[in-house]
């Protein structure tokens, strides 16, 4: 601990010595900066071609800035880099751009000043088996003597027109079937057969991943037997059926891991890890995992995991990463998430000067990690747009800000979780290109036998505990479903509330009955409905009796400094029934390691509480006043001019003579140590 607060004055004495020598300078050698010429002015200069690709998501304003380029003749001024004179426009300079019909979600129409200056031809969706069959061969042809080119063709073409009638995906929304879908599912039978899966079987895996897996529970089955109807070869008075799911021989080389049937490579950098005992396996989660390893097994296709909360989608690919020895980045989408908190952003090194930081997608990209990207439809589609290029075939990550261009690390691999729009607040519909980049996997709720198993196993309680939880919330659910007494969209008690629910560690039936009470009832506004969650506990756990005083009081009871009595105390608090009741409640929060949220109306004593709790528990408690305008900076920090050197320097002053007392006692309490040596070091001579 010592080392590292020198290292951290070291680091700190250094960022001031950098900042008095540039003002002694005149503030020479600050940190510079100069326009960096982007790659449009790049191909103007020099004659180069340009796609824009997803033309119509940019706005408006900003294509007029090419507009000059659109006309014979034309420049591009910079004004943003304080020239008059304009960029001339090379001869052999040529611009293109595409975008996807604006029928879809977040696609725009192109401005007509825009759209008028372009020539414009459409490109009608693939459907000839003609060109179909042409594209199978180029795939499979080099593979394979004689390839299934018609029953591929009838299969993919009976897809389309079960999703333009029947099918509806985990968003309820049509699947979007599309030549990239196939063309993935070729790319996966082209890999696969080579390391002896068996044609049949890397047929059915290939076109499950890509047409079966994004679908609701209720339509699989369907797209499941036109699968087996059409690819599987078929057997004498038999139906035929899903080939066996049995790993071939191991591949040559090191580095391969069997997982669910499946050969995955794992990262030689780090060691997998085996088994985690926090990772409950049951026979849906089983599955689950078997189908994610089938889809990481297809190659480094990006894959979105879509379900309700609590279903266990960032779980099963935390452990498919530690199973594979890899890395695994999380980013945590919002309403206002932008590019550079993807891709990084300029900040100021240790000696103050700035320098272009790598964000959390940028390093997992550069080295070879893996990244979810939870809670993807809670971002703006603007900003997740801007991932198309990583998320095609070909893969790159360009970096506006440096001007570079990267290619993933072999061993990277993009993961994105989210929750169904309209179910959930603040989930917006992506688009179905955004979404055609992804092979999806739908997850369903966990069932009810098997939340018992995760619960009982994951968090030490018994099994009857166990049971009757999942039971109260099955009553709970239904009675809400059946009289709408409780609101919420996401539904009155999660598989979330359980578990938070067991941490709480009862001991007794009534010990249980009390901790449901005063997670799920005490949330509510009403009497009406908190005494309905009290009478579902009472119904279903055996040999309870509930009483909120008598509850309170026994929290109380735990709380620091112990049970505060009724009426004024000092400092002006009146401990009001109201106010003991909301101490009790937070008093049991604070025991479980709980993040706490009070809500109430103004002057209720939220906040009074809050600082109560924390005095008794002699903690520092820092408030931030949060507003409409509030954003992240507030929180975490940002930069900010570095001023007031004198402060600066009695600052660090203070830390010096800190360190150096604290170095001195520790060279004390050494020297009179056992071992230290007597009498003014001298050593001993004998034995004690």
């Amino acid at each position: 601990a010592l080392d590292e607060e020198w290292e951290s004055f070291a680091a700190e004495a250094g960022r001031l010595r950098h900042q008095l020598r540039r003002e002694a300078q005149g503030g020479v050698g600050g940190a510079a900066f100069a326009f960096v010429e982007g790659a449009l002015v790049q191909a103007v200069r020099e004659g180069h071609w340009l796609l824009l690709d997803e033309v119509n998501l940019a706005a408006p304003e900003t294509l007029q800035r090419v507009a000059g380029l659109l006309e014979a003749g034309g420049s591009l001024a910079l004004t943003e880099k304080g020239e008059a004179d304009a960029v001339p426009r090379h001869p052999n300079f040529r611009l293109f751009a595409a975008m996807n019909p604006p029928t879809d979600f977040g696609k725009k129409e192109l401005p007509a000043g825009i759209r008028s200056r372009l020539t414009e031809l459409y490109v009608p969706r693939l459907s000839s088996p003609e060109d179909l069959s042409l594209i199978v061969i180029a795939y499979l042809g080099p593979l394979l003597p004689s390839p299934p080119v018609g029953p591929i063709v009838a299969f993919y073409q009976a897809a389309l027109d079960a999703a333009a009638t029947t099918l509806l995906d985990g968003a309820d929304q049509r699947p979007e079937y599309s030549l990239r879908t196939l063309c993935r599912a070729l790319s996966y039978v082209r890999a696969a057969v080579p390391l002896g899966y068996g044609l049949h079987r890397c047929l059915y895996d290939g076109f499950h991943i890509t047409f079966v897996a994004q679908l609701q529970a209720r339509f699989q089955p369907q797209v499941e037997a036109l699968l087996l109807r059409h690819l599987m070869p078929p057997k004498p008075n038999k139906p035929p059926r899903p080939p066996p799911a049995r790993a071939p021989a191991r591949p040559s080389g090191d580095g391969w891991v069997e997982i669910g049937g499946f050969w995955l490579q794992t990262d030689p950098r780090h060691t997998a890890s085996a088994e985690d005992p926090r990772f409950i396996v049951t026979p849906s989660i089983e599955a689950r995992f078997r189908q994610l390893a089938r889809m990481v097994a297809a190659g480094r296709y990006p894959v979105l995991l879509q379900g309700p909360t609590s279903a266990g989608k960032t779980s099963v690919i935390e452990r498919l990463a530690a199973a594979t020895g890899h890395v695994l980045l999380r980013i945590n989408n919002h309403e206002h998430t932008d590019v550079q908190e993807y891709v990084g952003a300029f900040a100021p090194d240790e000696h103050g000067k700035f320098v272009f930081r790598d964000g959390a997608l940028t390093t997992a990209v550069r080295h070879g990690h893996w990244v979810v990207l939870d809670e993807l439809n809670l971002a703006q589609s603007e900003v997740l747009e801007a991932l198309n290029r990583l998320l095609d075939d070909n893969r790159e990550l360009h970096i506006p800000e440096t001007g570079e261009t990267l290619t993933p690390h072999a061993h990277f691999m993009l993961f994105a979780t989210q929750n169904p729009p309209g179910a959930y607040g603040g989930r917006k519909v992506l688009s179905r290109a955004f979404r055609n980049r992804f092979l999806e996997m739908q997850t369903d709720e966990i069932p009810a036998g098997e939340l018992t198993t995760i619960l009982e196993r994951r968090c030490a309680i018994p099994a009857s505990f166990a049971a009757k939880m999942v039971s109260v919330m099955g009553e709970l659910q239904r009675r809400r479903s059946s009289s709408r007494v409780f609101a919420g969209k996401a539904g009155f008690i999660t598989p979330r509330d359980l578990f938070r629910w067991a941490e709480r560690r009862p001991g007794t039936y009534q010990e249980l009955a009390e901790a449901g009470y005063a997670l799920l009832a005490e949330r509510l506004r009403s009497t009406p409905e908190r005494e309905v969650v009290a009478q579902v506990l009472c119904s279903l756990l055996p040999r309870v009796q509930l009483c909120a005083e008598t509850l309170y009081e026994r929290l109380l009871c735990g709380a620091p400094g112990g049970p505060p009595t009724a009426g004024p105390h000092e400092g002006g608090t009146v401990w009001l029934p109201s106010t003991r009741r909301l101490y009790a409640l937070v008093a049991a929060c604070m025991a479980s390691s709980e993040p706490v949220l009070l809500v109430g109306d103004t002057g209720t004593g939220k906040t009074t509480v809050c600082q109560l709790y924390a005095q008794a528990a002699a903690q520092a408690l820092h408030i931030i006043n949060c507003h409409q305008h509030t954003e992240a900076a507030d929180f975490v920090g940002g930069l900010r001019p570095t001023r007031g050197r004198t402060l600066q320097l009695e600052a660090l002053r203070g830390r010096v003579a800190a360190l150096e007392a604290e170095a001195a006692s520790a060279r004390a309490a050494r020297a009179s140590g056992p071992g230290a040596p007597a009498d003014g070091g001298a050593g001993r001579e004998g034995g004690s």
